[in-house]
């Protein structure tokens, strides 16, 4: 049933209680999302192709997609909801003294829509996202929450999250953009240092393109935990997007380790040694140069 919802949320299908189902295929496809659908249509025969358009195009996927339709054996693995044990220890505190005392109530003094319009970067499994949004509802804002990440898994899991706890009118479907040519994705985090982000993937390409209907959308873009676990190259490309989404006074919210002037506390030095033994192009940023490149995107 959870599969189903997320599904239908992805306008992908129209599911009857009888004993035939309906397939529809949606002639709104978002690039990155065809393929995940179809994976998961075509995989766990949820749907029953009844019409020969429908018949020919699952097998299409299939042979471009071999990896994706490999990936998982079981439904309960595709509705599986991720954890984040740093996000679920950090998201008290960042609500609490940062979105809620100081981030929303700004926002919301120079704001005509009565409404607080989020894109989440690197959104990860989606705690943050179903944390904050639920959060801020109970508090009396109205939300749209926008969800983002490059990992296939995570965006199950983040959709799966809000199914399970009735925010799909506050909390849109995730997205999986790609930041900048290297992707980035909070699941590093939790025993998991390798997503489906970058080439051959589902996510969708960190292009101008991807975004354009939202230009000078979003009251706040976040990225939380992020940039020390993704290549440079991820954070020049949350800049270009965040300077192209963000409206005129919106604000741009980036949580982790920093370093200043090249040093930081200790803990935080021992970080970046252990986050350079795992890949080389991670490590904790110099807060100057993260500046230098949000002040260059605007």
């Amino acid at each position: 049933t959870l599969i189903i919802k997320i599904l239908q949320r992805h306008n992908i299908i129209t599911y009857t209680s009888s004993s035939t189902t309906t397939e529809v295929i949606s002639s709104r496809w978002r690039r990155g999302d065809a393929i995940q659908m179809a994976k998961l249509l075509s995989s766990f025969f949820i749907v029953q192709a009844t019409t020969s358009s429908a018949a020919a195009f699952l097998p299409k996927f299939r042979r471009l997609t071999p990896l994706l339709f490999n990936q998982m054996s079981s439904s309960s693995q595709i509705a599986a909801i991720l954890e984040s044990p740093s996000a679920e220890r950090n998201k008290g505190p960042i609500y609490d003294m940062v979105l809620g005392s100081k981030v929303f109530p700004t926002l919301m003094e120079n704001n005509d829509n009565n409404k607080i319009r989020v894109l989440e970067l690197a959104a990860g499994c989606g705690v943050h996202s179903t944390y904050f949004a639920s959060t801020a509802l109970a508090d009396g804002m109205s939300i749209e929450w926008h969800p983002s990440d490059p990992d296939l898994e995570a965006r199950l899991s983040i959709d799966a999250r809000v199914e399970r706890d009735n925010l799909a009118n506050s909390i849109r479907p995730a997205n999986g953009w790609i930041l900048g040519k290297a992707g980035g994705t909070a699941c590093n985090d939790g025993h998991r240092d390798k997503g489906d982000a970058g080439a051959n993937n589902s996510g969708v390409g960190g292009i101008e393109a991807d975004y354009s209907q939202y230009h000078n959308y979003f009251d706040l873009v976040t990225c939380i935990n992020m940039i020390h676990i993704a290549p440079w190259e991820a954070t020049i490309g949350l800049m270009e997007c965040a300077g192209k989404t963000l409206r005129k006074g919106g604000m741009l919210l980036c949580y982790g380790p920093y370093k200043i002037g090249g040093t930081a506390v200790e803990s935080n030095l021992n970080f970046d040694r252990s986050l350079k033994s795992r890949d080389s192009r991670w490590g904790v940023r110099n807060l100057e140069d993260v500046i230098e490149v949000a002040k260059k995107e605007g």
